[in-house]
C-alpha cells in the first residue's frame, strides 16, 4: 500500500514498472498476470482496477482478459456504479504480492453489499509451437451445487468411478491439467456418486495451445437452467457449455396492426403449429426450441393457404428468446433477440423495444411521477424500430413514462406511472395505434 503514491507519481512509468533514480524503490524482475471472475448474481459490470488503473470490466459469468504486471506489490480494486450516484463505490480490495511468472485470478462472489474475494494462483504456461494440447483450469462458482465430482471427456462418455478430473466445492480450484485437443463434454455428479448427474453440457470444441478455466455458475433470469456452466478464455472470451436437459425458448410478440390474428408454424408443411390466435401486441407464453437453426411461419389464424411473414432464428440450449413479428404489409420484418431479464442490486432496468412504423426515431422520457417533460432530457434517445436496445437504469422511485419523436415535445404517449424498487426489471414495448399519431406503451408480463 505504501507505494501507491509512488506510482500515481510515475504515472508514465506504471506499467514497466517502477521510477528509477531511488535506490530505496524495489526493482521488478519479471512479470505476473492478472485478472478477475465475477460470481455475484445481482451485480452490475464491475470496474475492476490495478491500483487506480482500470484493467478490466467484467459482468456476471465473464472473466477479465488477462493482464500482466511487473512482480511488485498491487493492491487490487473492485468498483461498481449506483445509479443516480456521481462517483463509483469501492466494494472490495486485495493486495497481492506478485511473484514473476506466476498467473494470478480473484473471485469476487457474495453480493454487491458484501463481497467475498478468494485468490487463485498457478504457473505461467507457455505452449510448444507443436504442442497439441489445449489447458484447463477447473473451479467452482456455482452456491447451488455443493461438493461435487467434475468429469470431462469426450462426447458420450459416463461418468465412471475413480476418472472424476476434479472434486471442489465452492471457490475451491484446482492446477490446471492439460488435455488433448477436440470436443469435450463435462459431467458434474454429486461426490463420490457418479450415478447421481447433476448436469451434462452440450460438446463443446477446444483448440491446441488455448488455456481455459471451466466453472459452473448460478444461472440468473437469462438462464433456463439453474446452473450454467462456463469455458472463460484467458482472453476474456466465454463460451457457454449448456446443459442439453435445458433446451432454449422462445416467446412470440405480434407488433404489426396490419399482420391480423395469426398462426405461427416451425415448418416448412405448415403442420407444426405452435402457437394459435396470436394477436396484436400479445407476448406469447414461452414454447421450448429443440432445434439450433428455427423459421417461424405466420398465416392468418386457422388459414394455412398462405404464409404472410416468415423469419429464422439461432437457438442455443438453455437461453431465453423472443421472438418478434413487425412491420407492415408488403414489408413485414421479424426480429429475434435475448432480452436481459437479470436484475440488478445498483439499479431498477428497464426494458425498451421500439415497434412503430409510424416513427423510425423515438425519445423516452422517465419523470418524476407527477412531472412534466418540458425541461427534462430524455432517458433514452433515438430508440429505433425493431432493433434490440441496452436495458435503460433509474433509481427506485415512482416514474412517469412519455414517448415522442426523436427531438421533439409533443407528446405520442403516456403517462404511463411505474413504480420500481432496487432489482426491477420492467419490460416495456412501444405500438402503433389506429391513430398514426398516437402510439402505446405496453408493461409486458
Amino acid at each position: 500500500m505504501a507505494r501507491f503514491p509512488v506510482l500515481l507519481a510515475c504515472a508514465s512509468a506504471f506499467l514497466l514498472g517502477a521510477c528509477v533514480g531511488d535506490s530505496a524503490l524495489p526493482t521488478a524482475t519479471g512479470k505476473s498476470g492478472i485478472r478477475a471472475i465475477n460470481a455475484i448474481k445481482a451485480s452490475p459490470d464491475i470496474d475492476f482496477r490495478i491500483q487506480e488503473l482500470t484493467i478490466g470490466t467484467i459482468v456476471y459469468k465473464r472473466m477479465s482478459v488477462m493482464q500482466q504486471f511487473d512482480d511488485l506489490i498491487f493492491t487490487l480494486n473492485f468498483d461498481v456504479h449506483f445509479t443516480g450516484d456521481s462517483e463509483n463505490t469501492r466494494i472490495a480490495s486485495r493486495e497481492i504480492d506478485f511473484v514473476a511468472e506466476q498467473d494470478y485470478t480473484l473471485l469476487i462472489s457474495g453480493t454487491v453489499a458484501n463481497p467475498t474475494l478468494t485468490l487463485w494462483e498457478a504457473t505461467q504456461r507457455t505452449f510448444a509451437a507443436e504442442a497439441t494440447v489445449f489447458q484447463v483450469t477447473f473451479a467452482h462458482a456455482s452456491n447451488l451445487l455443493g461438493l461435487v465430482d467434475y468429469y470431462f471427456a469426450a462426447p458420450g462418455m459416463a461418468p465412471v468411478s475413480g476418472e472424476a478430473v476434479a472434486t471442489l466445492s465452492f471457490a475451491e480450484t484446482l492446477q490446471p491439467a492439460d488435455f488433448e485437443a477436440g470436443e469435450y463434454v463435462i459431467n458434474i455428479t454429486a461426490a463420490g456418486d457418479p450415478g447421481s448427474v447433476l448436469y451434462t453440457s452440450a460438446p463443446i470444441a477446444f483448440a491446441a495451445q488455448t488455456n481455459f478455466t471451466i466453472l459452473p455458475f448460478d444461472g440468473d433470469a437469462n438462464d433456463i437452467a439453474p446452473v450454467v456452466v462456463r469455458a472463460l478464455a484467458a482472453q476474456g472470451t466465454a463460451a457457454t457449455m449448456a446443459d442439453i436437459a435445458y433446451p432454449a425458448t422462445v416467446e412470440f410478440m405480434h407488433a404489426s396492426l396490419d399482420l391480423g390474428v395469426s398462426d405461427v408454424y416451425d415448418d416448412e408443411n405448415l403442420s407444426s403449429r405452435i402457437l394459435a390466435n396470436h394477436t396484436f401486441q400479445e407476448l406469447s407464453a414461452a414454447v421450448p426450441v429443440l432445434d439450433v437453426n428455427n423459421t417461424f411461419r405466420y398465416t392468418p389464424a386457422g388459414d394455412t393457404a398462405m404464409v404472410t411473414v416468415e423469419g429464422s432464428m439461432l437457438a442455443f440450449p438453455g437461453i431465453r428468446y423472443r421472438f418478434v413479428a413487425g412491420g407492415e404489409s408488403g414489408a413485414y420484418l421479424t426480429t429475434a433477440m435475448v432480452p436481459d431479464r437479470r436484475p440488478i442490486d445498483t439499479a431498477a432496468k428497464i426494458l425498451l423495444f421500439q415497434t412503430s412504423n409510424n416513427f423510425d426515431f423515438l425519445d423516452i422520457y422517465a419523470v418524476a411521477a407527477g412531472a412534466t417533460i418540458d425541461e427534462a432530457t430524455p432517458f433514452r434517445t433515438a430508440l429505433t424500430t425493431g432493433l434490440p436496445s441496452a436495458p435503460g437504469v433509474l433509481t427506485a422511485g415512482s416514474y412517469d413514462i412519455y414517448v415522442t419523436a426523436l427531438g421533439e415535445t409533443a407528446i405520442l404517449a403516456g403517462p404511463v406511472r411505474i413504480d420500481v424498487a432496487l432489482g426491477d426489471v420492467v419490460d416495456m414495448a412501444i405500438f402503433d395505434t389506429v391513430d398514426p399519431a398516437v402510439l402505446d406503451i405496453v408493461l409486458l408480463p
